[in-house]
């Protein structure tokens, strides 16, 4: 139980050591609250960009899934032009390469559909700092006033679960969804595992403590 409870914190502290220190990290003024409530209804949200840093570095693809009664009703999908070569280690990283942007719209022309798709929807992240600091990145080019977003970081709701759980089979459970996170390959993959270990958190939440 308690090997198995290191390697989960182990996979909890992977994601931000891959994306190094450079985030922009949430501040009184960050337009978005982070929380660790559980939601029935929730849009998982995902970019792929050209570097770490938001506001240096450009998205280059969006991805959001809502979800209903968490079950998945629908998805926004776009690549974006950032008007600058991708470098080739996020090609080999993404599949996203120079000549799959060059006829995507720009970020300017996909900021207005990807806010009305969230709508006042919570959205769940893993590793918040990441997508929250490139979206709240949007406001230096942005005619629009984004919403003040509701967050919830499942790298954070899986840590304060992992330190709740009692039963093997469950950390187990936990440990398995970390993983099928760390070696997802895709947007839509990593979505679909970041919704996964949500759920799997909100449910062992719900559940009461044992006698």
């Amino acid at each position: 139980m308690e090997t198995e409870r290191k390697q989960v914190q182990v996979l909890l502290n992977q994601q931000p050591m891959q994306k190094n220190n450079r985030l922009r990290k949430q501040t009184r003024n960050s337009n978005y609250i982070t929380t660790e409530d559980c939601h029935d209804d929730y849009v998982v949200l995902d970019f792929e960009t050209t570097g770490m840093r938001a506001g240096a570095d450009k998205i280059i693809g969006v991805l959001a899934i809502r979800f209903e009664k968490h079950e998945e009703m629908d998805r926004f999908e776009t690549l974006v032009n950032p008007h600058r070569h991708i470098p080739m280690e996020v090609t080999q990283r993404t599949g996203i390469s120079d000549s799959d942007i060059q006829d995507a719209p720009v970020m300017e022309h996909v900021i207005e559909p990807l806010v009305r798709f969230i709508g006042d929807l919570p959205i769940i992240i893993h590793d918040s700092s990441f997508e929250m600091g490139f979206l709240e990145s949007l406001h230096d080019f942005s005619v629009i006033d984004l919403p003040k977003y509701t967050v919830v970081d499942t790298t954070r709701l899986a840590r304060k679960v992992a330190g709740q759980l009692k039963q093997q089979n469950e950390m187990h459970k936990l440990k398995t969804l970390l993983m099928a996170k760390r070696n997802s390959l895709s947007g839509l993959t990593d979505c679909r595992a970041t919704a996964a270990i949500y759920q799997y958190c909100c449910d062992m939440n719900e559940q009461p403590a044992p006698l």
